[in-house]
């Protein structure tokens, strides 16, 4: 071997060395293994960087990033509080631990973290968490206040967090009661941005909103029954007749406030149905969206069939819900809703084979 070849080799077993005992190369090869899934040889390679150097920032926040992913919340909240205070003012870092305090429902603390970076920050997540955060603790004001301010900072594509986004928006409005301006909201976001995510939120706060209405029709065709049957009870004529007319006005307030309830319903569900419709069409032609999306919109999809009486559609609505693996309390009223659905349908087809029948034995 001459010399040259010698000083090329001395030279390459030097920079091997030399890159082994860097933690940067550590932490980057344990980058790489925790974003193809291995997460315990990602984990060996940011200790072993942490060993060379204990405080060093980006070991410790990706080891905290590593135990977010695998759900350990403790050990993510131990690394990520660590890294935060070398660096408070790394707003990725800042947004993990957040998400951490959060899902630990520890609200105070991620707004703590948060708002040193909240004037003008880089990272869209800053201000969703400050949104979410205040949403969990019941602040709705201030939730709508961040999250808006997130929107403005988010593109089509960041189809995850508009979708989260949006979806707090809807429900810190309602939170507030503030329908209308919850509508207003998301269809001023829908006229400007054809996204199924903002669709499907429009969508469920219109049915919201028609549900509302549809309870109000009910209470007063309660009320009128309620009159009417007061009525029957009464055995002298002459005391029913007085008592009707002593009602007369009443009734007629009530139905009149029937209808005008029952026709904001419908108007209300017509669009429900078709931003819904319209949502999962947009749905079909985007994976990402589709999956973010589909649940939500069968759902609710099968909720207005259910105000509109299409029993039908509403069961294969409602299906296609728990079909796509729903958690949570609605899977237990939507199985519920399912077997009601299975016995109106079953009567609404025996009434029409007895009308059938019937103009059979009329001929």
């Amino acid at each position: 071997m001459n010399t040259f070849k010698i000083i090329i080799f001395l030279t390459t077993i030097f920079l091997v060395l030399s890159c082994k005992g860097n933690p940067d190369s550590y932490v980057e090869e344990g980058i790489r293994f925790m974003n193809s899934g291995q997460y315990t040889e990602a984990a060996v390679r940011f200790k072993t960087a942490l060993k060379k150097d204990p405080k060093h920032f980006k070991a410790t926040f990706a080891l905290g990033v590593l135990y977010k992913r695998v759900d350990k919340l403790d050990k993510a909240l131990t690394y990520l509080t660590k890294a935060n205070s070398y660096n408070p003012k790394d707003e990725e870092a800042a947004a993990a631990l957040s998400y951490v305090f959060i899902k630990k429902k520890q609200y105070d603390t991620a707004i703590r973290v948060l708002m040193p970076l909240s004037d003008a920050p880089k990272n869209p997540e800053i201000l969703f968490y400050l949104g979410d955060a205040n949403h969990k603790k019941g602040s709705y004001e201030k939730a709508l206040k961040w999250l808006k301010r997130c929107i403005n900072m988010l593109t089509v594509n960041d189809k995850v967090l508009l979708k989260d986004s949006y979806a707090l928006i809807g429900d810190s409005y309602l939170a507030l009661n503030k329908l209308d301006e919850a509508k207003e909201f998301l269809q001023s976001a829908a006229n400007t941005n054809k996204n199924p995510i903002v669709l499907v939120k429009l969508g469920a706060t219109l049915f919201r909103m028609a549900n509302h209405f549809h309870v109000k029709a009910l209470t007063s065709q309660n009320s009128i029954e309620s009159i009417n049957e007061k009525a029957e009870d009464i055995k002298s004529k002459r005391k029913k007749k007085a008592f009707l007319k002593e009602n007369e006005e009443k009734l007629v307030s009530l139905k009149k406030e029937k209808e005008g309830f029952s026709q904001k319903r419908d108007e209300l569900l017509s669009d429900s149905k078709r931003y819904l419709m319209e949502a999962l069409a947009l749905s079909k032609k985007d994976p990402v969206g589709q999956k973010v999306t589909k649940r939500e919109i069968h759902y609710y999809l099968g909720m207005t069939y259910i105000l509109l009486k299409d029993y039908k559609l509403a069961k294969k609505n409602l299906e296609t819900f728990l079909r796509n693996g729903p958690k949570g309390p609605e899977v237990v009223d939507v199985r519920k809703k399912l077997d009601q659905l299975e016995e109106l349908i079953k009567r609404e087809e025996q009434k029409k084979l007895d009308e059938e029948n019937a103009k059979k034995e009329n001929k």
